[in-house]
């Protein structure tokens, strides 16, 4: 008896993987648009998760968001649930806008290739204040924000991107890539991010950037800095800096470039342990070798990394 049973089990057992193969892979989409009242310094929060957010100032009196997603290489019900836990919610008021994307944890079967897009687009005014969160999700945030302090930007492995302006940005991001573009240069930048890099170019007043494997590249600062990395490089830019300011930088290994205006004469110390220091401006070099006291009166430097070189060089008027 016991051959028929093992023969039964698997005639059963095929049966059942030829349903699943003969089951029809479904497509299902939806799309969506809403529209919203907007007062000036109206805040928009976003937690969108996997769903990618697409945020633009626009010339309009009213907020307008836009659902698009898209699904096919599931089956029916799984496409159909898929649709469902991303579809947003929105809670309204006369101060804040709430969308909130809340999808199922539960995996499900698909069938050859699982094609799968999920956006929500919004437009605004350029008075809202965009707080925009997801956890894979991209986000992309473009134009005029002049009441965004800050403006907040936050994923957990989704590239963050903002080209534009606003009054001050924070963005915090566990593994992804941040790049800023602004045409002004923002009161004040903050950046962390456990796995990536952090571009600015357009400038910032005051910057504070960590990353813990990643490389910092900011350009056209014009206040003091705080930037820390384990094992990235750091490259800073100046168009200007007063006397009255600090910056310190931290790196454990990866290279340090640093360029400052023509006319500025800083104070304070480059020091490296294992790495080489180079210095355009002049400074007493300590009897080791590893560290360059700089000799001006102007803003104080603390740059130290482990295993780095340090590059201190001066730009040109027409660089």
């Amino acid at each position: 008896m016991a051959p028929v049973q093992h023969l039964r089990r698997a005639v059963l057992t095929a049966g059942l993987a030829f349903a699943a193969a003969a089951a029809p892979a479904a497509q299902r989409d939806l799309a969506l648009t809403h529209q919203f009242p907007a007062l000036p310094g109206k805040t928009v929060v976003v937690d969108a998760a996997d769903v990618d957010v697409q945020l633009r100032a626009a010339d309009l009196t009213h907020i307008e968001a836009e659902v698009a997603l898209h699904i096919r290489g599931a089956g029916a019900g799984a496409a159909e649930s898929w649709i469902a836990s991303r579809t947003p919610v929105f809670e309204d008021s006369p101060d804040t806008l709430k969308v909130l994307v809340s999808p199922a944890k539960a995996g499900f079967l698909w069938f050859g290739k699982l094609t799968a897009r999920a956006r929500l687009g919004l437009l605004v005014p350029p008075g809202v204040v965009p707080d925009l969160t997801t956890t894979s999700g991209a986000i992309s945030v473009r134009g005029d924000f002049p009441d965004a302090r800050p403006l907040w930007l936050r994923s957990a492995s989704g590239t963050l991107s903002f080209a534009g302006t606003a009054a001050s940005l924070e963005v915090r991001s566990t593994d992804g890539d941040v790049r800023v573009e602004v045409i002004r240069p923002l009161e004040s930048f903050t950046a962390s991010t456990s796995a990536g890099d952090v571009r600015l170019s357009g400038g910032t007043r005051r910057a504070e950037v960590g990353t813990a494997s990643g490389d910092i590249d900011l350009e056209g600062l014009s206040g003091g800095l705080e930037a820390t990395t384990s094992t990235g490089e750091i490259t800073i830019s100046w168009d200007r800096l007063d006397a009255d300011q600090v910056v310190r930088i931290r790196a454990s290994s990866g290279r340090v470039r640093l360029e400052v205006p023509a006319g500025v004469s800083p104070r304070g110390r480059l020091a490296t342990t294992t790495g080489s220091v180079r210095s355009e401006l002049p400074g007493e070099v300590e009897a080791d070798g590893s560290t360059l006291q700089l000799a001006g009166d102007g803003p104080r430097f603390d740059v130290e990394t482990a295993s780095g070189s340090i590059d201190l060089e001066v730009r040109g008027s027409l660089d």
